[in-house]
């Protein structure tokens, strides 16, 4: 485990002490992190994500595909 790796995850378990992380990694190929929707949406349907000061609504359809609207 890089000191990196180890400062983000003290920062996440320092930011709501008590609580898991919202995600969970899961391991793949090139380094690039994978989250599992379950975790993420952890029972709903839909989820706020705050960018650059902007709020996006990422939200799981009836057919089980992704809308991320503005």
């Amino acid at each position: 485990m890089t000191p990196s790796t180890n400062s983000r995850k003290q920062r996440l378990s320092l930011s709501m002490p008590g609580a898991r992380p919202a995600y969970t990694k899961v391991p793949v190929s090139k380094g690039k992190p994978q989250l599992k929707s379950d975790d993420l949406f952890s029972g709903t349907r839909e989820i706020n994500i705050l960018h650059n000061d902007d709020t996006y609504r990422l939200t799981i359809t009836k057919q089980g595909k992704l809308i991320l609207t503005k």
